[in-house]
């Protein structure tokens, strides 16, 4: 005999519930793509400062699997237009391909800096539009 379920959905939950979930998904992905699931990473960062410890710029990236993602690659407005931009992502790219980096990725807003990355041999490969309102999010990947 078939017992009936009554399902429902909530917002109030425990951690234990959450991690439950995650430790689920976790085993299924192993079940299906092992190396998907290893869970060394490392974090690589690079900061540009002057000898007073000032900083003018910086990229913020995480190793991981055969990956660089970068988070973040922000120069002063007043360095900017000056190459310090590209010596970061250069730089940072050469630590990562010293440690086996096959793969990097990152997005960025219109009004930032897509037309900087493609320069740099990064190709779109997703467009998020009006997120936020008005503008486009680009999300790019370079195979190195």
């Amino acid at each position: 005999m078939e017992i009936e379920r009554q399902l429902f959905l909530t917002e109030e939950y425990q951690e234990s519930e959450v991690q439950f979930i995650i430790n689920q998904i976790d085993s299924f992905n192993q079940s299906i793509a092992p190396t998907a699931q290893e869970s060394y990473s490392e974090p690589i960062n690079l900061i540009l400062k002057d000898q007073e410890d000032q900083i003018f710029g910086g990229v913020l990236g995480r190793f991981y699997r055969f990956a660089l993602y970068i988070h973040v690659l922000w120069v002063s407005d007043q360095l900017r237009g000056q190459g310090y931009g590209s010596r970061l992502l250069e730089e940072i790219e050469s630590i990562s391909r010293s440690k086996g980096c096959r793969l990097i990725h990152l997005d960025t807003w219109n009004f930032q800096a897509p037309e900087f990355y493609k320069k740099h041999g990064y190709e779109i490969f997703g467009i998020l539009e009006g997120f936020p309102e008005g503008f486009k999010r680009y999300y790019l990947r370079k195979v190195i």
